[in-house]
């Protein structure tokens, strides 16, 4: 294998891995995007029912008398608290999905620098090689010349 197909397996190599690397930080940010809006999504459901549910504790509490109101209260609060609720953990749960995300870009930027720096290590390697290989190959090159020189004169 000669020295450019090496290096040009290893720029290959590491276009790849770059490439992964990119792909799976895209997946990554994908899925807490879905999650996001998967939260959003039951949230939504959640205030709707609760929205709902007053609507009809409304209606009943009209219906009824004012003993049961005291009790349709309680219903209201115990919706609005689990909407809350439910707001904190879509929040808390986004928050560590897009940690998470930055974790893996940065692990992503990390790995590709470390196969930059490798491939810029083995290129320099190869071109040190080549320039070696290129000088004796001058040398013999230049002594076969002065011996065919030498014998034509001679």
């Amino acid at each position: 294998m000669t020295t450019e197909n090496k290096i040009d397996d290893l720029k290959a190599k590491a276009s790849e891995l770059g490439d992964d690397i990119k792909h799976k930080a895209k997946e990554a940010q994908l899925q807490a995007e879905k999650t996001v809006d998967d939260l959003k999504h039951s949230a939504k459901e959640a205030k709707l029912e609760g929205e709902k549910k007053l609507d009809d504790l409304k209606k009943d509490a009209q219906e009824h008398h004012a003993e049961d109101k005291a009790a349709v209260e309680a219903k209201v609060d115990e919706a609005k608290a689990k909407l809350d609720d439910t707001k904190a953990k879509a929040k808390d749960q986004f928050e560590h999905l897009k940690t998470e995300a930055n974790q893996k870009l940065e692990e992503a930027k990390q790995k590709a620098a470390e196969l930059k720096e490798e491939a810029t290590h083995k290129f320099e390697d190869l071109k040190a090689q080549a320039t070696e290989k290129f000088g004796d190959l001058k040398t013999q090159a230049t002594e076969k010349f002065d011996e065919l020189k030498n014998k034509f004169k001679g």
